[in-house]
């Protein structure tokens, strides 16, 4: 079974998915995965069916001649009225009284027996031709289904034991072959299984509605026939209510049946396609694991499976060696390999029996590569190895990675967890488990299956004879097998051996006989149970419980006792017990066991397997469906809760140190405990049962060993306090779609929880509702039924339902009705009452209002015909006439005397005397009892983490105990570890102290809290005092403060303020914390909660007698610490760096203040004006610059176009004169056309095609001389394109022509402008040439007459530079402009010629 996938875990084949409805097909589920449960249930209900069926062949046949004898003395009967009234000729009789007395007689006697002569003739059709008829019909159709089953289980049985006995070397075609044919015959197998599954829930309900129906009309008819007194008159509302309750299991059939239908086709789908086996014959080729030396696929995950698979079951064959000479047999267990343990189920005509149970620890499974069959594998243990086989490589992977896996989360969990708090000390991973009871051990079939290898076909769905090895219900002998303690709780006698035990106990608990239901003459003597305790006798004595179990009853008693529900001392539940999930004929040995003993007492720990199987199959399938009730003691993110993973709890007894623990988990010696495997003896002594009260009824008792085992999670603290029969329906919201809950079966009820259970038409549904969320409880009788409605609180149900409607046919309602008030208002009661009070005060609702009329058909004159109908709404729903005493007696006798305890009408104010600081304070919905135990109950963990947050180490929680000022005193001792000054690290014991000084119980708690200031300087001479109070507000509601101060004994001279106020701000942080702690504890124990819950979660205050040790788990160790010790010279850096952040901020509040003056001085309405103008400013600048811009650009553009100078709006391409050759190389060149074959004949005739004739010839006359027609068409068609594309490229070439010549002309035009201009600007620059060589002549003149002087000096350095410059214009000069005055001179010389040459063409 995979852990992440329920739904795929508990088979090779993985389940279906969930049905949006909550019912759960049970035996559909079990009937897919082919287990032991369903082949034991269906064993055990073919069983039944065949009692059954005798004892209505029985009944029809008595009831029959019953009534042709009443007929044959007709005659009789007539002639003996004629002869009560005496002959006319007789007349000494007195005429007015004696003969009055004969007529009256007569006429009495005549319609007495008339009448039962009217029902003798009645009876036939009333009776026997509806049983008849039920015979012929349902009984013969479901017989056809069973008779189907047992023929297809066989055939696959063993066309599968064939199949997988098949070697490695026969050829993997012939394998696939024969994996079809196993795979025809589990799909006509698992049809007949699914029919059986759909017919069983059909032909019990269609059972139960002829024994109603039957039954009412031979009461009504023998009802007219005489007065209504007696029996009759007490039982026949019952049997109107039992009629009501079979209308409605006809109205709910289609729809139950409609599930049934769809559930049934999901199932066989998803098994089918899981077994399919595949086409590929390479497939079928490998016979073990995909690569040797492998341990399994742990690295190889299959397709369609997760990744990591935990937990699996499903069915191996064994091999075993019997006989004398040895004989190799290979038989089919179902295995199962989950929670550390490895086991095996078989199923057999006592039900599903169980083998022991190894540790993983002590397995060692691997690969048998060496066996001849396929897909082996091998467990080895220490005494024995097991020789498995798989069916397919992908489930032989599976069983390994399971194993590996398993054994490793066995190992872990081993190492971290204390084996003193399992049961008997001991790990299963590492030890060897036998069964829990010899009722359940399957040593038997293994000593039968050491004679000889016949049992390996008990697994078939027909009882085995004699030839199959097994007897019908074989003993056990208790001396094969360690001593067990059995379910009755018998102990052995002196002197009785081990045999005569088991079956005195077997007699006792009536095992030895098939639990049928027959009548009394099939059944033979039985001893009435003897007068022992325990759930046993009580089960025993209540005549039957469990429906299918019949305790027969003496010969020396009167009359029959019928397995019906009979009235008790007391009506907090019924006598009988609901239908298991999956009856096999242990259901009743299980539902004893688990009221013997304690197995499960939270949600997280699993039933028994044998018990699994025997009740529920081989999940508990209604915890994988059901809503589970929101427990907020029990959350796993809870961080302070009991169940808390973060913090390790320690009891120390008194006398005894507390020890540190050490860093490194303590070594195990894996040799040790592999080599040497516990094997767990049962203890002689009787396990522990589950405790009830003193005065705890009877009757509750019976229901709470069964509701035990529907739902295994709830705690054993929970007690039930009422169970009720009814059938329910659910109301959902309008804007949210959730499955409907529905059903028929019974409601249990505990102080806290209503659990549903119902089981009809082979589907079940468990759910559980809180009784917080139950808002109102309305009650309306009816004519067949009466409603209760729980009216739920808006958004409390996480599932959305509004209301939920029951429907109750055999109980009180007046009496329900005020129970179940009681229990909801008992839930909003300040101080809610224990478990005795209140079971005393549902009792007492029984005895107050005994003289209250219940609801009966004489009644029906005081309310409408109608039955009424809640429609949601205060005014919609009714109040029946008889109601008004219920809810008059209710609120004024059912509750407890009015409370001893006034609380304050208005809140309490309370505030501690010399106090320095109030540092906190909160407002809860809840109690301050509730508040009080939630901080400082015995095993409350809010005080140990504040400590771990604050470098403590191994929190020592002190019990609470009186000191000698008769105050409550408890101690914190706590050790932390400090580095000195030399590096060295050291660890120090302090203690910390908590004392109540003022307890005033529901309205005031005040506690002192002391702690020494270990992280601060002269911790010696001050302490942290912390007042934690808590007042009550108003009903369910108080208020938290806590208030500070530092209290010194030895202040210091200098350092005494600045360590105050440090100590001050570290004891407010550890308040705010304090604060925040309690708010998130109180919002997962929920608002409005009963002071009952938190004393249940929280603990008492002064009952925990020993010292409590808590260290923290790793996540706390590896948290950073959020304090770190101080000194003084720390401080005194933080006090002057607090005093430069105080100078820094108050000059920003100055500069922040004289703003705020400046802005007093000038008012907002100037303010505003100003950034108005401004802003109008700013926008016609900005605005007149982009209008200046815009209309300069429009001018310029219209410029523009008028001299036809515009924008290019057309898309171009162009080519120029200098791209001719480009263009020209690109269309013709080699690399634009394909590469012609050089020395091709094919080519060559191509060519002589295409140059038939001349180019300039006309295309009609091409080819003219070729002989072939389609050479001739070749050749005219590509002479005709050739010359109209010839034609195209003249046009073109000439239009190129003319473009090329425009664009030289206009090129040269644009040469001869531009040189002329350059050839101006040269002039230019030799103009300035010659001006600058006079200007230079004067300079020199002017530095001869300076000569001597610094101005000479400078001249001449400024001469220097002029004339540098100039000789490099020069330079320039001649080289630009002489090549320009040549290419002018060029230019004129040839317009010269042209001019000539133009005027001789005129001459």
């Amino acid at each position: 079974m995979a852990t992440a996938a329920p739904a795929a875990a508990p088979s090779p084949a993985p389940l279906p998915t969930k049905h949006a409805s909550p019912s759960v097909p049970v035996f559909l589920h079990e009937a897919g995965l082919d287990s032991p449960s369903f082949r034991a249930s269906a064993l055990y209900f073919a069983e039944q069916v065949d009692a059954i069926e005798r004892w209505l062949e029985s009944y029809v046949r008595t009831t029959a001649k019953l009534s042709h004898d009443l007929l044959g003395l007709e005659e009789t009967i007539y002639t003996y009225l004629a002869k009560t009234i005496p002959p006319p000729n007789i007349n000494a009789v007195d005429n007015d009284y004696a003969a009055l007395a004969l007529k009256r007689f007569s006429e009495g006697s005549r319609e007495w027996w008339v009448q039962l002569l009217d029902a003798a003739r009645k009876m036939d059709t009333m009776s026997v031709e509806p049983i008849r008829n039920f015979l012929q019909g349902d009984l013969r159709n479901f017989k056809e289904a069973k008779r189907t089953l047992e023929q297809t289980q066989k055939v696959f049985d063993t066309t599968l034991a064939r199949y997988v006995s098949q070697s490695k070397a026969k050829e993997p075609s012939s394998l696939r072959e024969d994996a079809f044919s196993v795979y025809e015959t589990r799909k006509a197998y698992l049809k007949a299984s699914m029919d059986f599954c759909f017919y069983a829930p059909q032909f019990r309900l269609n059972l139960d509605k002829l024994i109603v129906q039957v039954s009412y009309d031979l009461w009504r008819e023998m009802k007219r026939s005489r007065d209504t007194q007696g029996s009759f008159g007490k039982f026949g509302h019952e049997m109107d209510r039992v009629r009501g309750w079979s209308k409605e299991m006809e109205l709910s059939e289609p729809t139950f049946k409609r599930e049934l239908q769809i559930a049934r086709r999901d199932i066989g789908e998803v098994t089918l396609a899981a077994f399919k086996p595949s086409r590929e014959i390479d497939d079928y080729s490998s016979s073990t694991v995909p690569f040797l030396g492998s341990r399994g696929p742990m690295n190889v995950p299959t397709a369609g499976q997760s990744a990591l698979i935990s937990e699996k079951q499903g069915w191996l064959y064994l091999r075993t060696i019997t006989g004398k000479p040895s004989r190799t047999n290979w038989i089919r267990r179902w295995y199962y390999c989950r929670d550390g343990i490895f086991g095996w189920l078989v199923n057999c005509p006592q039900g599903v029996l169980q083998g022991d149970e190894i540790g993983v620890l002590l397995c060692n499974a691997k690969p048998a590569v060496g066996e001849e069959r396929r897909f082996c594998f091998e467990v080895k243990t220490k005494n024995q190895t097991l020789l498995l086989q798989a069916e397919t490589q992908a489930q032989l992977m599976e069983w390994l990675e399971v194993f590996e896996v398993a054994k490793k989360r066995a190992f872990e969990a081993s190492v971290s967890r204390d084996n003193s708090s399992l049961p008997g000390g001991v790990d299963p991973a590492f030890s060897i488990t036998p069964p829990s009871l010899p009722e359940f051990s399957a040593k038997a079939l293994d000593a039968q299956i050491e004679d000889g290898p016949s049992s390996e076909r008990t697994t078939n769905l027909p009882v085995p004879g004699p030839e199959g090895g097994l007897l019908p219900r074989p003993s056990f002998d208790l001396t094969t097998a360690p001593p067990k303690r059995s379910v009755t709780s018998l102990a052995r006698e002196e002197g009785e051996s081990g045999r005569e035990h088991a079956a005195r106990i077997m007699q006792k608990l009536d095992l030895h006989r098939k639990a049928t239901f027959t009548s009394g003459m099939d059944m033979g003597v039985v001893p009435p149970p003897g007068p022992n305790g325990g759930i046993a006798s009580l089960i025993s004595a209540s005549q039957g419980l469990l429906p299918g179990y019949v305790v027969a009853a003496p010969k020396q008693q009167q009359g029959l006792v019928l397995p019906g529900p009979e009235a008790q001392a007391g009506s907090l539940a019924p006598s009988t017990l609901a239908r298991p999930p999956a009856m096999t004929s242990l259901s009743k040995t299980a539902v004893v066991y688990s009221g013997d003993r304690v197995f499960s007492s939270t949600a997280s720990q699993h039933l028994p397997t044998a018990i699994l199987a025997n009740y529920w199959g081989s999940t508990a399938w209604g915890q994988e469906y059901t809503t589970k009730a929101r427990r907020n003691d029990v959350e796993l993110d809870d961080p302070f809760g009991p169940n808390s993973p973060t913090i390790k709890m320690t009891t120390i007894g008194e006398g005894e140190e507390v020890k540190s623990p050490s860093s490194h988990k303590k070594a195990i010696s894996m040799d040790a405990r592999i080599n040497h495997p516990k094997i767990v003896q049962p203890t002689t002594e009787k396990p522990p049962p589950e405790t009830f009260p003193l005065d705890y009824p009877i009757e509750l008792k019976t229901n709470s060993a069964q509701f035990r085992l529907l739902f295994p999670g709830v705690p054993l603290d929970e007690k039930l306090v009422l169970v009720f029969r009814a059938a329910w329906i659910s109301d959902a919201a309008a804007d949210r779609e959730v499955p409907t809950m529905a059903g028929n079966g019974r409601i249990y009820v505990t102080s806290d929880n209503m659990y549903f259970y119902g089981h009809q038409m082979g589907l079940v549904v468990t759910y559980t509702i809180s009784l917080d969320t139950i808002s109102e409880v309305t009650a309306a009788p009816g004519r067949d039924c009466d409603f209760i409605f729980l009216h739920l609180n808006q958004g409390a149900d996480v599932i959305g339902y509004t209301r939920v409607t029951i429907k109750t046919f055999l109980e009180d309602l007046d009496l329900l009705h005020a129970r179940l008030n009681l229990l909801v208002d008992d839930l909003q009661a300040e101080e809610p009452m224990d478990l005795t009070e209140l079971i005393r005060a549902l009792i007492n609702l029984e005895k107050e209002d005994s003289d209250r009329k219940s609801p009966s058909m004489d009644s029906w004159e005081e309310i409408s015909e109608h039955t009424p109908i809640d429609d949601g709404t205060a005014a919609g729903r009714p109040v029946s006439p008889r109601s008004h005493g219920n809810y008059r007696s209710r609120h004024k006798h059912s509750r407890k005397p009015p409370p001893k305890l006034q609380l304050p009408t208005h809140p309490v104010i309370y505030e501690p005397e010399n106090m320095q600081r109030k540092v906190a304070e909160r407002n809860f919905e809840i109690s301050a009892k509730a508040c009080f135990h939630v901080l400082f109950g015995d095993k409350s963990f809010v005080f140990p983490k504040l400590y771990f947050e604050r470098r403590a180490l191994n929190v020592a929680q002190g019990p609470w105990k009186l000191n000698d000022a008769g105050h409550m005193h408890r101690q914190f001792r706590f050790s932390v570890n400090s580095t000195t000054r030399l590096g060295r690290t050291k660890a120090e014991e302090f203690v910390d102290d908590q004392t109540i000084d003022l307890f005033s119980d529901h309205v005031t708690y005040v506690i002192t809290h002391v702690k020494i200031p270990w992280h601060l300087p002269h911790a010696h001479g001050f302490k942290l005092v912390t007042k934690i109070v808590i007042t009550h507000v108003a009903k369910s509601k108080c208020k938290l403060a806590i208030f500070t101060k530092v209290a010194w004994s030895k202040p210091p001279a200098l350092a005494k303020n600045i360590v105050e106020r440090q100590a001050l701000d570290d004891v407010g942080q550890d308040a705010e914390e304090l604060a925040e702690v309690a708010t998130d504890q109180v919002r997962k124990l929920g608002h409005h909660s009963r002071t009952k819950r938190a004393i249940q979660v929280y603990g008492n205050v002064g009952l925990q007698t020993q010292v409590l040790v808590f260290t923290p788990g790793e996540a706390d160790i590896t948290k950073k610490p959020q304090i770190k010790p101080r000194t003084l010279g720390q401080m005194l850096l933080e006090t002057i760096r607090s005093f430069a952040d105080s100078v820094a901020s108050s000059l920003m509040m100055w500069a922040f203040a004289a703003v705020k003056k400046l802005w007093d001085v000038v008012t907002a309405q100037w303010i505003i004006l100003a950034l108005l103008g401004f802003s109008i400013f700013t926008n016609i600048l900005f605005s007149s610059q982009g209008t200046s811009t815009w209309w300069s650009e429009r001018r310029a553009a219209s410029f523009m176009n008028r001299v036809g100078v515009g924008p290019n709006v057309m898309m171009s391409k162009a080519i120029y004169i200098a791209d001719l050759d480009e263009a020209a190389r690109s269309s013709a060149g080699a690399g634009a056309t394909p590469p012609w074959p050089s020395d091709s004949y094919c080519y060559s005739t191509f060519q002589s095609i295409a140059n038939a004739s001349d180019a300039d010839a006309p295309y009609e006359q091409a080819g003219s001389s070729l002989s072939w027609g389609s050479s001739r068409a070749t050749a005219r068609r590509l002479r005709q394109t050739r010359q109209k594309l010839g034609a195209y490229r003249h046009d073109l070439l000439v239009a190129m022509r003319t473009v090329n010549s425009v664009e030289r002309e206009m090129m040269h035009a644009e040469w001869e402008n531009w040189l002329l201009d350059e050839n101006h600007r040269c002039g230019q620059v030799e103009a300035a040439l010659a001006a600058w060589d006079g200007a230079a002549d004067n300079a020199g003149l002017k530095g001869a007459l300076l000569r001597d002087g610094e101005e000479a000096q400078k001249v001449a350095r400024n001469g220097a530079r002029d004339e540098a410059k100039r000789r490099n214009l020069q330079v320039w000069h001649e080289e630009y402009c002489g090549s320009c005055k040549a290419d002018r001179e060029d230019l004129l010389r040839e317009r010269e010629r042209e001019s000539l040459a133009v005027g001789a063409v005129a001459w």
